[in-house]
């Protein structure tokens, strides 16, 4: 992992057919990162039917960004990004004190090997399902909940129900 490596095709194909032999995914499941490779691809296709794959389009450089400003406590593993959501006090966590770390497999030459590996077997892979009109592509540069909406739109669900605001004063509060 530190090295930026993939766990292989065999465990990856075994992890997913045993999760989804136990069938409580009646409304649905969404799979993060996977398939990476032509493999993964042509055994997920033979074995399932899918509604579609969404493609999060981010430029290297936001990868980088995001990627190299992660940050864990070391003690109970609340993530944190130094630009995004900083703690309250620089290098350690608002929960429990601990000092925040880097995770092993976040410096430049892993993430260097990881998007490597991403241009050179998995967007052969994107291309595979946009051939089979199965992709939808959503710009992941906005906020979380627009990136949300937009994956929400592409199956055609509704919105999120949005919550009332909790804010002093407010009805409730």
């Amino acid at each position: 992992m530190a090295a930026g490596e993939l766990v292989g095709d065999d465990l990856v194909e075994s992890v997913v057919r045993d999760r989804l032999t136990q069938h409580d995914w009646n409304f649905g499941f969404i799979i993060d990162g996977f398939p990476r490779n032509r493999r993964q691809a042509e055994f997920f296709l033979e074995s399932y039917d899918i509604d579609g794959v969404i493609v999060l389009d981010l430029p290297d450089s936001e990868v980088r960004r995001r990627v190299l400003n992660r940050r864990l406590c070391a003690d109970c593993g609340m993530d944190y990004h130094l630009i995004d959501a900083s703690p309250k006090v620089a290098g350690l966590c608002d929960s429990c004190g601990g000092n925040l770390v880097t995770r092993e497999d976040d410096t430049e030459e892993t993430l260097a090997v990881r998007l490597r590996d991403y241009h050179e077997k998995t967007n052969p892979v994107i291309e595979l399902f946009r051939r089979k009109e199965y992709v939808f592509t959503v710009d992941a540069r906005s906020a979380p909940e627009v990136v949300q909406e937009q994956i929400r739109k592409c199956f055609g669900l509704p919105p999120l129900a949005r919550r009332p605001s909790r804010e002093p004063g407010a009805a409730g509060a």
